[in-house]
């Protein structure tokens, strides 16, 4: 404990009230000794009485405060993680195991550690009672959420129990530069190799078109597998449309089988692969894979027109290529298509440029009246391009200057890819023209450009409808280096890939103004929530926040369930959270006034059987896991070691935190009841004693 004034030369100014409070009762009782009223004792007591409340008076002008500091104990964390899919549950000695370990934790190191529970599968749960219902296991997203949760915290160690067995996110041993405290893993499961056939993997598109072919390879694997041959069934809906006997030359097998299907009928279709059990089979959850795909019945044609070779579009052609729903034509302007029609969405490359700027030309891709976009670069023409009548104006410029982006938070035309602020750090920037850009109001700026470090206000990504047509502009060149920025990163470009086809989806896209619209998933897996969004408008196309959106919703046995959308901005959201597998119907109505309206749809929610691919245990993984992070693997037989290890690690420690905490002594009540007693005393006594 500590006093402090909140003036300097405290100390002189305290003696200075001593001397003065002593002096007044001096004066005061003293002085008048000779008068006989009081003894000197009574002299002594009240002077003494007055000296102090004098001082005490005097002593708050000094405006002190008391700063006391005191000291607390955080115990260590310890975090038990526990594997809450559906692979720990289908042998019940596990599962039983498994919540057996958790209690004796909890008995034998709760007064030592905080305890902490986290369950993992589909998602992070803190403090759930496991009960192995969880369709998929991510370890890499439990070892994520624990350096987000407890950043800065005392975490002594981690317990992570499961199988080992991984079948969405990251590989988790790839992590361990992320881990800085000891995992201790527990291994429950089954390490031995039984007899069994498994469909592991199915590749294919989800989007196909009407009377096209389409591709289904099928990833089978046979362990200890005593058959010589396996039958391969393909169905759609319940009709068999293929089926091979698949010879299995040796026990241990691998093989991929490719079939060719034919969309003969449009709307959601589902298609189902199977293997035949054999006799005994322990493990056939994992003999059937079901998945359900789209057919559509036409594409959009993007036409990309470019004086020569460019990376940029080689990149955009590969990310479009990759979509069931683009046909890509790629041409120089002297062999473009003289009917541009038929195209859905004509794409610039630095037209005009430098060397092109026939303006008949570029007047009859203006006339077609097609969506347009377009990329200013280096080699555009700009004085050319001011002249296409693209509400746009860039002042003319000799300069070059790369420019990152940085992305409009604010941006709602179409949706952003999820993970883009997290990407968005490693892109290369764009090399465009240092000067000034001016865009119509009708423009709705997707990305910024960041200049030496600083976000300046000039666009780099935009979009607009005018005149009924829609525009996108792209400034700058070097986008291809997005996309392997992108893969050297992250292994993949799943991120620059949604941008891009979210903005050709749109730019594409013929609208009909409907006051009355519905979005959703068509297809969605049952570890994801179905979600669908609505919007309602006036006749002046005016959103309006106060209509009652409804949604009755029909599944495949023809149960019907209400639901009423909620209100948020400008649309309407529903959540129906995660539902069973199947085929649902809907029908969603709302009122305008007078007027109401009515639509229907269906979706499709695809079952995940990823737990049941695998009945083998990983303990390999949770051993290196362990090893890498300084910590130590055991199996469910040693459970007692486990417990005894972290009890007795001395590195384990509480954090000892220091709280300094200063209060003003003027607030203390007690201050003022000390004096208030004083002046009573002094009252008291010179009554008491005989003074008037």
């Amino acid at each position: 404990m500590k006093i402090l004034f909140g003036i300097s030369n405290a100390g002189l100014f305290l003696f200075i009230i001593v001397v003065i409070a002593c002096c007044v009762a001096y004066l005061l009782y003293f002085f008048k000794k000779d008068k006989g009223e009081f003894t000197t004792t009574q002299y002594t007591i009240l002077g003494g009485v007055r000296t102090l409340y004098s001082i005490i008076i005097c002593f708050i002008l000094l405006s002190p405060m008391i700063e006391i500091i005191r000291t607390r104990a955080e115990k260590p964390i310890l975090i038990v993680g526990i594997d809450n899919s559906q692979s720990i549950r289908s042998n019940k000695n596990d599962s039983t195991e498994v919540l057996a370990l958790k209690n004796e934790l909890y008995t034998a190191l709760n007064s030592q550690f905080d305890l902490q529970l986290l369950t993992f599968g589909e998602e992070i749960k803190v403090n759930n009672e496991p009960d192995f219902s969880e369709r998929t296991s991510d370890y890499s997203g439990f070892i994520n959420e624990i350096n987000k949760r407890y950043f800065n915290l005392n975490v002594g160690a981690v317990v992570l129990v499961g199988d080992g067995v991984y079948n969405k996110g990251e590989n988790p041993v790839q992590l361990t530069s992320k881990i800085q405290v000891p995992f201790y893993t527990m291994g429950v499961g089954d390490t031995l190799t039984s007899s069994d056939q498994a469909i592991i993997n199915v590749s294919h598109n989800q989007n196909v078109f009407l009377n096209n072919t389409f591709q289904v390879e099928v990833e089978a694997s046979f362990a200890e597998y005593n058959s010589p041959s396996a039958l391969m069934q393909v169905y759609m809906g319940n009709k068999l449309i293929q089926s091979e006997e698949i010879e299995i030359p040796q026990s241990d097998y691998y093989i991929s089988k490719t079939f060719t299907i034919k969309a003969e009928k449009s709307g959601l279709q589902n298609i189902s692969v199977q293997l035949t059990p054999f006799e005994g089979e322990a493990n056939k959850g994992n003999n059937y894979y079901r998945f359900t795909i789209e057919v559509h019945e036409n594409k959009y044609n993007v036409l990309f027109l470019t004086q020569g070779p460019h990376p940029d579009i080689g990149a955009l052609t590969i990310t479009l290529e990759k979509q069931a729903n683009f046909n890509v034509t790629v041409a120089t302007p002297d062999k473009a298509p003289d009917d541009l029609s038929k195209f859905n969405l004509i794409v610039l490359n630095q037209l005009p440029s430098l060397s092109f700027q026939q303006s008949d030309y570029f007047r009859k891709i203006i006339s077609a009246n097609t969506s347009l976009l377009t990329f200013v670069g280096p080699n555009s023409s700009l004085s050319s391009f001011n002249n296409l009548g693209l509400g746009m104006n860039i002042e003319q410029s000799t300069t070059n200057q790369e420019s990152y982006p940085f992305f409009n938070e604010s941006y709602s035309v179409f949706a952003m890819p999820s993970g883009l602020q997290n990407v968005v750090s490693v892109y290369p920037p764009l090399m465009g023209h240092l000067t000034k850009y001016t865009l119509s109001g009708e423009y709705a700026v997707i990305a910024y450009q960041k200049i030496n470090g600083i976000e300046m206000n000039y666009p780099m990504m935009a979009t607009a409808v005018i005149e009924n047509r829609k525009i996108g502009v792209i400034f700058g060149e070097g986008i291809w280096r997005w996309r392997l920025a992108e893969y050297q990163n992250f292994d993949n470009q799943a991120t620059f890939d949604q941008l891009f086809v979210n903005l050709f989806n749109y730019l594409c896209l013929k609208e009909t103004r409907d006051q009355f619209s519905i979005s959703y998933n068509r297809i969605t897996p049952e570890t994801t929530p179905v979600k669908i969004k609505a919007q309602v408008f006036d006749e002046l196309f005016q959103s309006v926040q106060n209509s009652e959106v409804t949604l009755l919703l029909t599944d495949s046995s023809n149960a019907e369930m209400n639901y009423v959308f909620d209100a948020s901005n400008n649309e309407y959201k529903l959540n129906l959270g995660y539902l069973m597998p199947g085929r649902y119907n809907f029908k969603a109505s709302t009122k305008v006034g007078e007027k109401e309206f009515e639509k229907e749809g269906s979706f499709v929610v695809e079952e995940m059987n990823a737990e049941l691919q695998s009945s083998k245990a990983n303990f390999k993984m949770l051993y290196t896991l362990a090893e890498n992070s300084g910590g130590k693997f055991f199996t469910k037989e040693n459970k007692d070691q486990l417990i005894e290890l972290i009890g007795q690690n001395k590195n384990i420690k509480p954090k000892f935190h220091k709280e300094k905490n200063i209060h003003d002594l003027i607030n203390w009540k007690l201050y003022f009841i000390a004096i208030l007693l004083l002046l009573s005393l002094e009252w008291f006594l010179r009554k008491f004693w005989g003074s008037y």
